[in-house]
């Protein structure tokens, strides 16, 4: 059985970037090359192209007071007409559709709905410490910067950039992001520092800026984590990253929101000729598929050229962490 770890992080700073799987991913692509070197990387990518990952990651979770918030799945049951009252038909209608409105859930939540308990699950929304739960959310704010002239050093005309940053609002100042690590080859995750390279991602910095200090993060710690209702017979899959379909996941029908991706290469790269990566479509986290199987990964690593023909070494990872259910 594979050993799940939790990442616990702590922002410090704007957060121009989502923590999303796959880019965390091509960050840790980036430090890893960096730290140990080009062939060490070919090796850990080639692991993916052979079907032997070593690690599979969830985008970053909130986390507040012990409580961990999940991207609620996009599987509800049907509205069903079989009562004769007019009045229950209404109430469950209205009970329908105030639940489709919900975006997040607890681990119990997640637990009753992976053991396919879909009853209790929808019904948990009613509880009062489930009703009354206050959901961390990140705030927008407004940054504005010049570009300088290194000539004269003072600012250039007509160059004047504003971005937005997030941070997390001010009443949720004890709240952590959290990321999901299923280690699938511990050896090999041990041989390649996967871990003390991950913790350099966010200790470097992450995403847009963080030459500029954006994206600055404290690693809480990594510490095992048991607490997953881990289902051997099942009949489909939770994603809780951004997700590529492979072939031999074998999919027969899902319940799903997707992304499209317009992507640019990072690093050095973002100053090549052409940095742009083609489009590509995600099935992003809460995504739901059945394939009457149960697997400790799903998805795939693009092809090498698949995704950028000027640098046909560049590859996307859409294998993220998943949860099988009942």
């Amino acid at each position: 059985m594979p050993t799940i770890k939790k990442l616990k992080l702590k922002l410090k700073s704007g957060l121009l970037s989502e923590l999303q799987s796959d880019t965390i991913f091509g960050h840790f692509c980036w430090r890893m090359k960096e730290q140990i070197g080009d062939s060490k990387l070919s090796e850990f990518i080639n692991l993916y192209h052979e079907n032997k990952p070593v690690f599979t990651l969830s985008d970053g979770l909130l986390e507040k007071d012990n409580i961990v918030f999940f991207k609620k799945p996009y599987i509800n049951t049907e509205f069903k007409t079989e009562t004769k009252s007019k009045r229950e038909r209404i109430s469950n209608f209205l009970k329908q559709k105030e639940l489709k409105t919900k975006s997040h859930i607890t681990l119990d939540q997640l637990n009753l709905f992976l053991n396919g308990d879909i009853n209790t699950y929808e019904k948990s929304f009613d509880l009062p410490e489930i009703k009354d739960l206050k959901i961390p959310i990140l705030k927008q704010d407004l940054r504005v910067s010049v570009e300088i002239d290194r000539e004269t050093m003072s600012a250039k005309k007509s160059q004047l950039f504003s971005y937005n940053p997030n941070y997390i609002e001010t009443e949720f100042d004890d709240t952590y992001f959290v990321i999901f690590i299923k280690i699938l080859d511990e050896n090999k995750y041990n041989a390649l520092d996967c871990e003390d390279i991950l913790k350099s991602v966010f200790e470097i910095g992450f995403g847009k800026k963080k030459s500029s200090g954006y994206g600055q993060f404290e690693v809480v710690g990594v510490e095992d984590f048991n607490q997953f209702n881990i289902i051997n017979e099942g009949k489909g899959f939770l994603a809780l990253g951004n997700y590529l379909p492979y072939a031999k996941d074998n999919l027969q029908n899902g319940f799903y929101d997707y992304i499209v991706k317009y992507g640019k290469l990072g690093e050095s790269l973002s100053k090549s000729d052409n940095p742009f990566k083609k489009p590509m479509i995600f099935f992003t986290s809460g995504s739901c598929f059945y394939n009457n199987e149960c697997k400790d990964f799903y998805g795939r690593v693009t092809d090498n050229s698949e995704i950028s023909p000027s640098n046909s070494f560049a590859v996307q990872f859409g294998m993220p962490f998943t949860l099988n259910f009942k």
